[in-house]
């Protein structure tokens, strides 16, 4: 796993040393400051007991496997273009890669499992995690699969109340304190339907009611304010879950026959 990932990750537990050795290590080259445990500790004003245990709480074994692994992550994979193809091609292909450190099997197999057997999915989210919630619904709908969509926040509520034990309910949001959408995830799992929370945060606001819980990463983390798509980590889940589900032959079918019915020239 990518070293911003691991912080992303286990930043909960960091104490304002830990966050100091994090903003030296991505604002500085890599350099002689680097080379040993005791150079790097000095840099910061930390012991070197204190940046063993940051390496330990990233999960690497030590001082060492960190600096190697963040050596190996500073050669990135350029296509060939104009400088400004390849830096948003970067930025995609890092955020595809470091959310697919964060999936597992299990999750996505857990949550396909129960949008086949939910009588009905109800999917939310407020502005553009509301666009990806609008994406996964139609998505859903092409295959049959009964449910709705909600961006606005009191509407999301009344469906939320509406659910019972049959239904899921899928909340969107990056940062996973929007508190509209917490409200209705409460609600919902308050009603006993099964909670599924796609955000950039474990232990985020939204989680703490989930039954499911899946974490893209966080794009912010680009670091250039002009780079503006938020969604893309959460569309590559999307893209995941669909393509698991049109495995089913059923599925598929009434995929190809909504295909259908859109292009036949007979229905226009």
């Amino acid at each position: 796993m990518k070293f911003d990932n691991r912080v992303q990750r286990y930043k909960h537990l960091f104490t304002k040393t830990d966050k100091q050795i994090v903003a030296y290590i991505k604002s500085s080259e890599f350099d002689d400051t680097f080379s040993t445990i005791n150079s790097l500790a000095h840099a910061v004003g930390a012991s070197p007991a204190t940046v063993t245990r940051f390496s330990n709480k990233l999960k690497y074994e030590n001082f060492q496997d960190m600096k190697f692994n963040l050596l190996q992550e500073m050669t990135n994979n350029e296509i060939e273009n104009s400088p400004l193809i390849q830096k948003i091609h970067n930025y995609h292909q890092n955020t595809i890669q470091q959310t697919g450190e964060f999936i597992s099997d299990s999750s996505i197999k857990s949550f396909v499992n129960q949008i086949m057997r939910s009588r009905q999915i109800i999917f939310a989210g407020i502005g553009s995690s509301g666009l990806s919630a609008t994406e996964f619904y139609y998505r859903m709908m092409r295959m049959g699969l009964k449910g709705n969509v909600s961006t606005d926040s009191h509407q999301m509520k009344i469906f939320a109340s509406l659910l019972t034990a049959s239904d899921t309910f899928v909340a969107i949001s990056n940062s996973g304190e929007t508190e509209e959408l917490i409200t209705a995830a409460n609600i919902a799992h308050e009603k006993g339907a099964f909670v599924v929370a796609i955000t950039n945060y474990q232990g985020s606001g939204l989680t703490e009611c989930a039954d499911l819980v899946l974490i893209t990463t966080d794009q912010s983390r680009t670091n250039d304010s002009r780079f503006i798509n938020t969604q893309i980590a959460t569309l590559f889940l999307i893209d995941i879950v669909s393509y698991l589900l049109l495995d089913d032959d059923h599925l598929h079918k009434v995929y190809n026959k909504t295909t259908d019915v859109i292009l036949n020239d007979k229905y226009q």
